[in-house]
């Protein structure tokens, strides 16, 4: 019963499974690709998944559905998230428009890019074992239902045993962290297709601690494609003074071709934008779409794209200095790249500007997470050695009981798991109160009811006058680094 990694992209997904004493990446297709774009096409009743869904996408154009990795568990945000294919799911959140008028959540479409990755780890094991489990890699920036909504689209696809590891993590014991001895302080950026970390992490002799993190949850590199989608649209209306942001077919298509632009300037100075026949005059003559395209363009661009990146850099060595006054960029003695963004030579330019020394390179840095994660997965079974790694909370943690005020026990930033639940007392709040109404939540918002709720619980107490009855919680983490609380003798 094996358990692999999977690090499930926005762009591409790809897994990995610690096999013969080595981590070995899992072929997801003909001609030895280890990765599938994160792309789902659904159309003649036929559901299509990676490439195939690419090629099939360029028939069907309206069903070709992707970047739904960050939608994971998120409610729909009328002012910002009405882009094409987007719509209104059950319960208010974010489903995606497909044939026939049926709607699909991101949990169902990312379940059949995980399927697809099964059945490519099955055929990689030819009957010697079969997948049962899987640990998968996630943000720093996902929240808990961000981060139950991927395990539940793994479970969808039949994974019984699922576990999570934050990506830069997982990055750092792929670059064989446990195995060191001295202390090593590397600093992650983590730039994916829909997400940015940024973390400190402080290892060695088989432990490793997370001393500084922070991260953007909606830039990644599918933004970046989006800046060259509205270039060419913005183009195309003062030229046919046509808006093609009202056709959704249209749309995909120049999302697509504006990833491919993007991923061509990485090694070329300039490139043609190109999509054939993307409308017709009044009479039927096909109007093409060409336009030239170099890094300079696409630099201005995405300027203040790059700025945030910068700036969450910034957070991240302010919340270690804040930790340790004496930190400075000296203490990091390494910078490391992961994630398909950070292959944008501007991106490596500014961040080696930033520290003042070139990051480290690697070969793939598309394939780091699922490394890790197939490590983790080898460790979890026993078959190498126990690396012992904490955490520190992404958000405040507050306890509310009834009175509509957040009682913050734990701080961002607060290292994780306690070497022993933390104690919390709570009184009762009226004279004939006859039990307490708990919610542990994530303390974002300055009312209780606008934050998001971990936990809840109606905790019976026996009646007495106001504030003298005692009732005593213990709050820790799970092993997937969720808060929860329990009630204390």
């Amino acid at each position: 019963m094996a358990l692999i990694g999977i690090d499930f992209g926005s762009t591409n997904t790809c897994a990995a499974i610690f096999w013969e004493g080595r981590v070995r990446m899992i072929e997801m297709s003909a001609g030895g690709m280890t990765s599938i774009p994160s792309v789902v096409c659904i159309a003649n009743e036929e559901v299509l998944v990676g490439q195939e869904a690419v090629e099939k996408g360029r028939q069907y154009p309206d069903f070709d559905l992707r970047n739904f990795k960050r939608n994971l568990g998120v409610k729909l945000n009328r002012d910002e998230d009405m882009a094409f294919q987007i719509c209104e799911g059950p319960g208010g959140m974010v489903a995606y428009r497909g044939p026939a008028g049926f709607t699909y959540s991101p949990i169902e479409l990312a379940s059949y890019i995980l399927l697809h990755v099964i059945h490519a780890a099955n055929d990689f094991l030819d009957g010697q074992d079969t997948v049962t489990g899987a640990v998968l890699g996630v943000p720093a920036t996902f929240e808990p239902h961000q981060v139950e909504a991927l395990k539940e689209a793994a479970r969808l696809a039949g994974l019984t045993n699922v576990t999570t590891i934050e990506e830069p993590v997982a990055a750092a014991l792929a670059t064989g962290a446990e195995r060191r001895k001295k202390t090593w302080r590397p600093f992650i950026v983590d730039f994916g297709g829909g997400t940015l970390d940024t973390s400190i992490l402080s290892i060695g002799d088989g432990k490793a601690s997370v001393f500084a993190k922070n991260g953007i949850g909606d830039l990644g590199g599918v933004d970046f494609d989006k800046r060259i989608a509205d270039y060419v649209v913005n183009l195309w209306m003062t030229e046919h003074q046509k808006d093609l942001r009202q056709r959704d077919a249209a749309m995909s298509r120049i999302m697509v071709e504006a990833e491919l632009v993007k991923k061509r300037l990485s090694d070329r100075d300039k490139t043609t934008f190109r999509i054939d026949t993307i409308d017709r005059t009044p009479d039927g003559v096909s109007l093409h779409m060409i336009y030239e395209i170099d890094r300079k363009i696409f630099n201005e661009l995405t300027r203040d794209l790059l700025e945030r990146m910068l700036h969450a850099c910034e957070l991240t060595l302010a919340d270690a200095k804040a930790k340790d006054p004496n930190f400075s960029l000296r203490d990091i003695h390494d910078v490391l790249l992961v994630g398909g963004m950070t292959r944008v030579p501007v991106i490596r330019e500014q961040v080696a500007a930033f520290f003042g020394k070139a990051a480290r390179k690697d070969e793939n840095p598309e394939q780091i997470v699922a490394q890790g994660c197939a490590i983790k997965a080898a460790i979890i079974e026993g078959r190498l050695p126990d690396f012992d790694v904490s955490d520190i909370t992404n958000y405040d943690i507050a306890i509310w009981a009834k009175n509509g005020i957040p009682a913050l026990i734990i701080p961002r930033g607060t290292p994780f798991p306690f070497p022993k639940p933390l104690r919390v007392q709570l009184r009762n709040e009226s004279d004939t109160q006859t039990e307490l109404s708990v919610r542990l939540l994530y303390a974002t918002r300055s009312k209780a009811e606008d934050c998001l709720v971990l936990q809840a619980e109606d905790i019976p107490i026996e009646p007495g006058p106001a504030e003298t009855v005692p009732v005593f919680l213990n709050v820790n983490f799970n092993e997937d680094g969720e808060p929860f609380f329990s009630r204390a003798a």
